[in-house]
């Protein structure tokens, strides 16, 4: 209980922005930003589920999708910092709503081993395997994904939205970044296992530590389709949510990180950071689980290196 109070607690610092259908930011490029509610990609979503957040730079396009998977009991519109940031230097954003009121964390003292494999799969994918989540095909983010892309495509199809959309209407997944914070940087990290995706990007994760087997989730040392030089982790060595010593351990079984060697430290440095793949902050902060995509004037030069770097 004290972890689900705490995450709900800190998910409320980064909120930002007001519930409307059409909202815009001057200050960041020519960025365009909309809410879309899961009901109007298909009437069978319920009526209590948060919108999701779209950001497009009208001039400015890499024709790449950043998709953003949020923490847990957050909004889409939470992650207004890195989503502007992002459609800023060329990519299209979606900030998806997806089922997040079971944290990762609440999973680390299950005795079934694979506890965090199933949740992450069900989640993800809607497959019927976890104990400790209900979330079916029409749930996941998979399907919602899919869902908000043929709705953007009939709404705007000027923008070209239907390019992340194989002919089969599966996902395009290699012209997709993806991202994710907290609980969402574990899910944006499964997918890069099970799809060839663009690249991942954790901040604040991944987190699926299990202190019952005192060790990381099975699924993380499993192999991947998406190459590990294409990963990258930003956390904060002082995170008060989750233990940063048990998220490098958790970069470690999954290769991002050699058994030697923690993530940079980038406070006092400039980009490209050494070529590294996870990175370290320790600037201050009111909620440093939350700062990896929060306000800081030293982050939008990291971003731009996680996201783009070669």
């Amino acid at each position: 209980m004290k972890i689900l109070i705490k995450l709900l607690l800190v998910t409320v610092l980064i909120s930002c922005g007001k519930d409307e259908d059409i909202l815009s930011d001057n200050s960041i490029g020519e960025n365009v930003s909309i809410l879309v509610h899961p009901r109007q990609t298909d009437a069978n979503y319920s009526t209590t589920d948060k919108s999701h957040f779209i950001v497009r730079n009208t001039k400015n396009h890499l024709n790449k999708l950043m998709l953003f998977i949020g923490g847990s009991f957050s909004s889409p519109q939470d992650y207004t910092f890195i989503s502007e940031h992002s459609a800023s230097i060329g990519f299209d954003v979606i900030s998806i709503s997806y089922p997040n009121n079971v944290p990762a964390a609440s999973l680390a003292s299950s005795s079934n081993q694979f506890a965090f494999d199933n949740y992450r799969d069900e989640i993800c994918f809607g497959n019927q395997v976890s104990n400790d989540v209900e979330v079916d095909i029409l749930n996941s983010i998979n399907r919602r994904i899919i869902k908000l892309i043929q709705y953007l495509e009939s709404t705007y199809p000027e923008q070209n939205w239907n390019q992340y959309l194989m002919p089969s209407n599966n996902i395009d997944w290699e012209k997709i970044v993806v991202a994710g914070h907290s609980q969402g940087a574990g899910h944006a990290c499964y997918l890069g296992k099970k799809r060839l995706v663009e690249r991942v990007i954790m901040f604040s994760g991944p987190n699926d530590y299990s202190t019952h087997f005192n060790s990381p989730a099975n699924w993380l040392s499993e192999d991947g389709l998406t190459e590990l030089s294409k990963q990258y982790a930003l956390l904060h060595i002082n995170d008060e949510i989750i233990s940063y010593d048990f998220q490098v351990l958790n970069l470690k079984d999954l290769g991002v990180l050699s058994l030697s060697e923690d993530p940079l430290l980038v406070d006092d440095l400039s980009s490209p950071y050494n070529n590294k793949n996870a990175l370290s902050l320790n600037i201050p902060a009111f909620s440093n689980h939350n700062s990896t995509v929060g306000g800081n004037a030293k982050l939008p030069n990291i971003w731009t290196y996680i996201l783009t770097s070669e």
